[in-house]
């Protein structure tokens, strides 16, 4: 009978060890997508037009019919990642997510709820009957639809970035950098460096004339050389790019180095973290001689914050503590060489012309969040909008009415942007989304390995946080993609790895 009683009673199946053939073959297509989404969306102009947005999306959904697909694997063979767990990550990365599915819920109530269209051709909206003032809504039903389907691929790339990270696995060893974090970082610091080096070369081609991007298309605005930065029509978007990408090249150097360092036998140069130096020094010059206010002043800031972070911290070897500052000093010496006579005068009639007339800008915003209300005028609509508010708009300077001629496509201040058309509730929902991201990534710091190469990484955001006060990187497809990137590695769970290499 007690045996006939144990028989019947459900069993606790092993867990797998083995790595299932269909999780292997989903896992290597991940990191292929993944590696194809970070070379490509720079070069694709910025994913900036249509057709490459659409191409970094389409990745991002593979990206998450193959994370179904291991998760489904592992459900049905018991087979799963070993990683440590942190509770109170995971505490975090729980209200993470619902955050986010709430963030989908209001920008898709939005775009069903929607009060009009806006044809950007003919500057017509085509209103629709029905719609219900007291949910979400939005004026311009193709950008909300446009944006939602961006936001819901860069979650996707996200989760699947951070799963995959936490695949590279093993049961023994000690916790050093993981494979596939490492794999990563290079690929991005290298593909970082080509683009810096297009980027100077072209400046210097084509001088004070009209550019080309990619010496292949010329813009329909900014076409004047001085005004593009490589592949990117709007300078001071491709000064926000790099300067995310030389911060994390300096931590890895320096994560890669003390531990070559600290390893019997083993001495600097022996691994391949010499060859990210000339990466390091291409990116970091780039934002100067892109003569880009903002990406000239956050890199100056940013240098400054990793110069002391390194030279007050309880790094083992001495010589990578002061390596880090005297590489730092070399790329702002080839940086002033090169860039800084044009960019200085820029930078000194940053006041004189009137921040390039964003003032009459945020002025009109600041209207426009009072007229749309609680709900704003939906999300990814501000080029919809602006042009109607700012078409006799009042300068305060001279008390007197100006035709404003440009079409902003942009306010030139995210947070006031995200404001304008997210409404209050929509913003509060973005808020506690960047302020869970931010814990987590804090967390994983205090809890885990590589926390120079976090430290590197989380000021690399802080630049771009800062330098979307006064332009609009965070509505740069190419830049949310190497954010959600960065994030995903700072946010993955420490992996044991066995080998180093």
């Amino acid at each position: 009978m007690n045996i006939v009683f144990f028989l019947s009673m459900p069993q606790k199946r092993k867990k797998t060890l083995r790595e299932p053939k269909l999780h292997k073959v989903a896992d290597k297509l991940s990191e292929i997508l993944i590696y194809f989404m970070v070379i490509f969306s720079p070069w694709a102009f910025g994913s900036t037009e249509p057709w490459s947005v659409w191409t970094m999306n389409i990745s991002a959904f593979g990206l998450g019919i193959l994370l179904i697909t291991k998760l489904t694997t592992r459900r049905f063979t018991n087979f799963s990642l070993k990683h440590i767990n942190l509770k109170n990550n995971k505490i975090c990365n729980f209200l993470l997510a619902i955050s986010v599915v709430l963030l989908f819920i209001y920008i898709l109530t939005s775009a069903i709820n929607a009060r009009a269209t806006f044809n950007i051709e003919t500057k017509e909206y085509t209103y629709f009957p029905g719609f219900n003032p007291q949910l979400p809504h939005t004026y311009n039903s193709k950008a909300t639809w446009f944006l939602f389907w961006q936001y819901f691929s860069l979650s996707l790339l996200f989760f699947s970035t951070k799963d995959w990270i936490t695949g590279a696995f093993n049961n023994k060893g000690n916790y050093v950098i993981n494979p596939r974090i490492k794999r990563l970082l290079f690929i991005i610091c290298l593909n970082g460096g080509a683009l810096g080096m297009e980027c100077v070369i072209q400046r210097m081609h084509y001088g004070d004339g009209i550019g080309k991007l990619l010496f292949l298309v010329e813009p329909n605005i900014n076409s004047p050389n001085i005004s593009q930065f490589g592949p990117f029509a709007y300078r001071s978007n491709a000064s926000s790019y790099l300067n995310l990408i030389w911060p994390i090249g300096i931590g890895l150097f320096a994560q890669l180095s003390e531990k070559n360092l600290s390893l019997k036998n083993q001495r600097l140069g022996q691994g391949p973290e010499l060859i990210l130096i000339p990466c390091i020094i291409i990116v970091a010059i780039g934002p100067i001689i892109s003569t880009a206010r903002g990406g000239t002043l956050v890199m100056i800031g940013i240098t400054i914050l990793i110069a002391l972070s390194f030279i007050f911290s309880n790094m083992k070897s001495k010589f990578v503590r002061l390596s880090v500052p005297i590489l730092l000093i070399s790329s702002l010496a080839a940086a002033y060489i090169l860039g800084w006579e044009q960019t200085k005068s820029r930078i000194t009639d940053f006041t004189i012309d009137n921040m390039s007339g964003r003032n009459l800008i945020y002025d009109a915003t600041f209207k426009m969040i009072e007229e749309y209300g609680i709900f704003g005028s939906g999300p990814g609509t501000f080029e919809t909008v602006a042009h109607f508010e700012m078409g006799d708009y009042r300068d305060p300077d001279v008390s007197m009415y100006v035709d404003y001629q440009w079409w902003e496509s942009w306010a030139h201040n995210d947070y006031l942007e995200l404001y304008l058309t997210f409404g209050k509730i929509g913003f509060t929902i973005l808020s506690a989304i960047g302020i869970l991201f931010m814990i987590s990534i804090i967390i994983s710091i205090f809890n885990g390995p590589l926390k120079y190469l976090k430290l590197c990484a989380i000021i690399s955001l802080l630049g771009v946080m800062i330098h979307a006060i006064a332009d609009f990187p965070l509505q740069t497809y190419s830049i949310l993609i190497m954010i959600m990137i960065i994030g995903a590695i700072l946010t993955a769970e420490p992996t044991k790895i066995k080998n180093y290499n």
